[in-house]
């Protein structure tokens, strides 16, 4: 609900910030096109090449779902939910949550990052000719490397270099928690964790 809200908030001060530059007073008309969401904690999205916004967000019974926006919501795009998808017994309550996507010669693909209730970082991995593919037994996946984040922390970050198939993940270590880690992929498979930056 408070994810529609802050659509319909931010899409009413665009619109009125526009009418105010042009001279226009007209009144701003809430989009009808309003779908309730049962969502706690964390939003994510990534833009697919078709254009697409595949957004992901833990539900209200501690699952992590995925929803598709057809196009641009102020051009009329229409909001969808998928399916949820990370069940909620591999996901940490308000866990932060994040996704980098791309397509390219050497990367097709929708990555997910969150953490598990055991503070394991932990990944969902999203491939055209596979589907999504992750848990405990996904051997390709970040959560395979059993890293445990600090307790508490609610750093994540995660991107993708493209030319090279490479990805990195940031976060806060259990066992160097003054720091921020980050976790490698540099097109081989996950390196184990981790390289430290001192604050």
């Amino acid at each position: 609900m408070f994810f529609i809200q802050l659509l319909t908030v931010l899409y009413m001060f665009t619109a009125v910030r526009a009418s105010t530059r042009l001279g226009n007073s007209t009144a701003v008309v809430p989009s009808p096109n309003l779908v309730p969401i049962a969502h706690m904690g964390n939003v994510a999205s990534v833009q697919i090449t078709t254009g697409d916004t595949r957004i992901f967000f833990q539900d209200s019974t501690g699952a992590i779902t995925s929803g598709r926006i057809t196009a641009p919501i102020l051009g009329g795009g229409t909001y969808a939910p998928i399916r949820a998808f990370i069940p909620a017994s591999e996901v940490l309550p308000n866990t932060p949550i994040v996704t980098i996507t791309a397509n390219t010669a050497t990367y097709t693909g929708i990555r997910v990052y969150f953490f598990s209730p055991e503070n394991v970082l932990s990944e969902y991995i999203w491939a055209p000719t596979t589907g999504f593919s992750g848990g405990p037994s996904c051997t390709k996946c970040l959560t395979a490397q059993g890293i445990v984040v600090q307790n508490g922390s609610e750093v994540l970050y995660a991107m993708v270099n493209t030319a090279f198939n490479q990805f990195r993940v940031g976060f806060v270590s259990a066992g160097q928690p003054a720091t921020i880690s980050e976790a490698e992929n540099l097109g081989g498979g996950w390196g184990g964790c981790c390289i430290c930056l001192k604050a």
